[in-house]
């Protein structure tokens, strides 16, 4: 029986997070589940994330989130996260359990980005 290699350390935590973003019903609210996400997270977490971040991850160095307000901003702070942890995969790194957590999040807080931004086009 295969057992996944990490979890996320409180379950309930980003449970509650994700049945946020899932239940958004336009980027406002999106984008407000993805910032009380970010400021829910303890210090000692951020901390542990900045030890490999170099400076990409959505924290501050007084371990706040970076502030962010339009759907372009959270798009690009989705890309940038991605990125960074395909960097890291390609090399050959294991991920921390932080970031894949976050990159997680936020893969599903752009997917619902999409679905809103589908909504508009069409």
């Amino acid at each position: 029986m295969n057992r996944a290699q990490h979890s996320f350390a409180s379950p309930a935590r980003p449970d509650r997070f994700v049945c946020l973003v899932s239940a958004a019903r336009d980027v406002a609210e999106l984008i407000d589940a993805v910032r009380d996400y970010l400021a829910d997270w303890p210090a000692e977490k951020v901390a542990r994330l900045q030890t490999v971040d170099a400076g990409w991850a959505p924290f501050d160095e007084n371990q706040r989130p970076t502030a962010f307000y339009k759907a372009a901003d959270l798009r690009a702070l989705c890309e940038t996260v991605h990125g960074q942890c395909s960097a890291l995969r390609s090399a050959g790194l294991s991920l921390a359990p932080e970031l894949l957590e976050l990159d997680l999040f936020l893969f599903l807080a752009c997917a619902k980005l999409s679905q809103f931004e589908a909504a508009t086009c069409s």
